[in-house]
C-alpha cells in the first residue's frame, strides 16, 4: 500500500475534523499530499419547478464561495507541518456519488472520513452515509473516530482466513502487509487477530451443491469439528510464516468474530484496526460492518487488489 495522495472528506456539521487530524501524521510519515474535499447541497437553494425561470446559479456560486472560505481555514493545520495541502468544494447530490467521482479523478490512495455513531435503526439502513460509503469506496478507507489521539501506538490486523475463488488469501495478505507498513512508518506495535467459530460455520460459506442446475447451500463443514482448532491454527501460522510479529501480539480466538474482536481491541489498547471488506458478503453479515459502531478506535477498511482501483 503506497500512500502519495490522501483525500480528507470534511464534515460541515462539526468544527473539529478527526479525519484531518489523523491524516496529518500519516502524510508526514509517508511524504504524501493532502486534499480537503467538501461536497455540499442545500435544497432551499436548488432550482425547482417554482423558480425554473429564475436560475439560482449566482446564489449557489456565492454559497460555494462562503463554504470555500470556511474550508480554507483548515489548510493552516497542514501547512504548519510542511505538508502539501489543497482544498475543493463542490455542489452535488447525492454527496457520496461526487466523492466517488473525485477519488477516480484525483488518483487517491487513501480516503479519510470522520465517522459517527449510528443508532440501532441506522445500522439497518443501507443508505446511512458511513455504511454506504464503506461498501462503495474503491480505495482504502480510514474511519476516524472523534476524541482519539492522533498518533497510533497499537495497530491490529484482523484476518478471517477465507480464500478467494483462486484459492489464495489475497485480502488477508493485503491486510498484513498494510499493518506491517504502517507499524514501521508510525513506530507502533503490530498485532494480528483471527477469530473462528468453534462450530465451523464460517467454513460452510461458499460450499454449494448443484441440483438441477441450481446452487444450493451445503451445511456440511469440510473440516470435522474435532479438527477445527488444528485446522485454524495451522492455517493461521501458515499465513503469517513470512512476517515477523511478536509472539505476544499473535491472537487466535474462538467465538463470534465481532464480539471477540471488540474485546481484543479493548484488552490490547488498539488505536487502529485494519479489516477487510468483501464484495460478496451482505453488509449486515460482514464483520467489518458489524464492528464499526462497537469499537472505540479508528478502522482502516481494505479491499482486495482486484476490488480496488489504481
Amino acid at each position: 500500500m503506497k500512500i502519495n495522495h490522501i483525500l480528507v472528506i470534511i464534515d460541515p456539521t462539526i468544527e473539529q475534523q478527526p479525519a484531518l487530524l489523523k491524516a496529518i501524521p500519516l502524510a508526514k510519515k509517508c511524504n504524501a499530499a493532502i486534499e480537503l474535499f467538501l461536497v455540499v447541497h442545500h435544497s432551499a437553494l436548488a432550482p425547482n419547478w417554482l423558480n425554473r425561470e429564475h436560475p439560482q446559479e449566482h446564489v449557489i456560486a456565492e454559497y460555494l464561495k462562503t463554504k470555500q472560505r470556511w474550508l480554507d481555514r483548515y489548510l493552516a493545520l497542514g501547512l504548519e507541518e510542511n505538508i502539501a495541502i489543497t482544498s475543493e468544494v463542490r455542489w452535488h447530490k447525492p454527496l457520496h456519488g461526487e466523492i466517488l467521482k473525485k477519488i477516480t479523478e484525483s488518483h487517491t490512495d487513501l480516503v479519510v472520513v470522520s465517522t459517527h455513531q449510528h443508532s440501532a435503526i441506522e445500522q439497518l439502513n443501507f443508505s446511512a452515509n458511513d455504511w454506504q460509503f464503506l461498501k462503495a469506496c474503491p480505495v482504502p478507507l480510514l474511519l476516524a473516530k472523534v476524541n482519539n489521539q492522533a498518533d497510533y501506538q497499537n495497530i491490529m490486523a484482523a484476518v478471517d482466513l477465507k480464500k478467494s475463488p483462486g484459492g489464495c488469501r489475497e485480502l488477508d495478505r493485503h491486510i498484513l502487509d498494510t499493518c506491517v507498513m504502517l507499524s514501521e512508518y508510525l513506530d507502533a506495535s503490530a498485532h494480528i487477530h483471527h477469530v473462528y467459530d468453534p462450530k465451523g460455520h464460517e467454513l460452510w460459506q461458499g460450499n454449494n451443491l448443484s441440483l438441477l442446475g441450481l446452487n444450493i447451500p451445503s451445511y456440511v463443514s469440510p473440516v470435522p469439528p474435532s479438527q477445527l482448532e488444528s485446522y485454524h491454527r495451522t492455517e493461521f501460522f501458515r499465513l503469517i510464516e513470512h512476517y515477523a510479529f511478536e509472539d505476544e501480539n499473535l491472537h487466535l480466538d474462538t467465538g463470534i468474530a465481532a464480539n471477540r474482536l471488540t474485546r481484543s481491541v479493548i484488552k490490547h489498547h488498539i488505536d487502529l484496526l485494519i479489516m477487510g471488506v468483501r464484495d460478496h458478503a451482505g453488509f449486515i453479515g460482514n464483520t467489518t460492518g458489524k464492528i464499526v459502531d462497537h469499537v472505540n478506535c479508528d478502522i482502516l477498511a481494505l479491499k482486495s487488489a482486484s476490488q480496488e482501483i489504481h
